[in-house]
């Protein structure tokens, strides 16, 4: 059984932060974790910055920030809840805050909104979200801004995405553990990337080598989601030929959909250039999306 004991959930007040804490205070309600709320006041650090000359103590920050959290709370009836606890510093990224503490409290999961950047601008910045989905030491929950601020915070189906490797089997068990908690179906899918070819090799053998390899997945598929939850779930599967993370997308259409899925993160120039299929999904999903580096596995 998947226990979640501490959740870390990120909070600036913008819409999409208050749509992952809706999340964050479902779980709550499905589960006995607390939930530690945080908010990091980014200051920038270097030669040509200057600290404030009276900054704000940070018991001041964390009473103002508790505060201005209750409106929010309450409408999830989280006003009174003692598992709440509140956290506010100053720091000069959010990113690494976020992931120094989850680390010191040794939290499950990490929970926050997301405005992912697109382009140069992403290149070179990238988003609080992703960096801290690369460097981070626990699955990391995400969640754009509603398109309707009235839409609901629920989640109705689990896609996880399997490519057979092993970092791909532990997300499923814990898509598993997922599909559990919010007495959800599980839906896993795979992608057969279609090959290119020279034309010297004639116009049939991509797609028959493709069809001959989708057939051999989809019994590979069944064979990985047999085992779980003792076949107590409701499980389908679908395998699909194309691009990875258009695939995925189209796999999870609806905002009620959550992705659960593994990462292994590129950094640097190669990921600038090539990018990475799960912060592609993690941008463009309608709903939530669950990734890590690594899940953990059981034998």
């Amino acid at each position: 059984m998947f226990e979640l004991n501490d959740l870390l959930l990120a909070f600036d007040f913008s819409p999409s932060s208050k749509r992952a804490l809706a999340y964050g205070a479902d779980l709550l309600q499905r589960t006995d974790a607390r939930l530690h709320l945080m908010h990091v006041q980014e200051v920038p650090q270097g030669p040509f910055q200057r600290e404030p000359r009276s900054p704000v103590p940070t018991y001041k920050l964390e009473e103002e920030f508790e505060e201005r959290c209750q409106d929010a709370l309450s409408a999830h009836g989280l006003d009174a809840d003692d598992r709440l606890t509140f956290n506010a510093e100053r720091a000069d990224a959010v990113a690494p805050a976020l992931v120094r503490y989850a680390e010191s409290k040794d939290v499950g999961m990490i929970a926050m909104g997301t405005h992912g950047r697109r382009g140069v601008e992403r290149a070179f910045y990238g988003s609080v979200a992703e960096e801290t989905l690369r460097t981070a030491p626990t699955p990391v929950f995400t969640v754009q801004s509603p398109d309707d601020e009235e839409a609901a915070a629920s989640v109705e189906r689990i896609v996880a995405p399997v490519d057979f490797s092993n970092p791909s089997r532990g997300a499923l068990q814990q898509a598993g553990r997922l599909a559990t908690i919010y007495e959800a179906p599980l839906k896993l899918v795979h992608v057969v990337e279609t090959p290119d070819t020279p034309s010297v090799y004639g116009p049939e053998s991509p797609t028959v080598t493709s069809h001959k390899t989708k057939e051999k997945a989809e019994t590979a598929l069944e064979d990985w989601g047999s085992d779980l939850a003792g076949g107590e779930l409701t499980v389908s599967y679908v395998v699909h030929r194309g691009e990875p993370a258009p695939s995925i997308l189209r796999s999870a259409p609806h905002e009620t959909d959550l992705i659960v899925m593994a990462t292994r993160g590129l950094r640097g120039v190669r990921r600038a250039m090539l990018g990475s299929v799960t912060e592609e999904v993690l941008r463009e999903a309608n709903g939530p999306v669950l990734a890590a580096r690594d899940f953990p596995t059981s034998d």
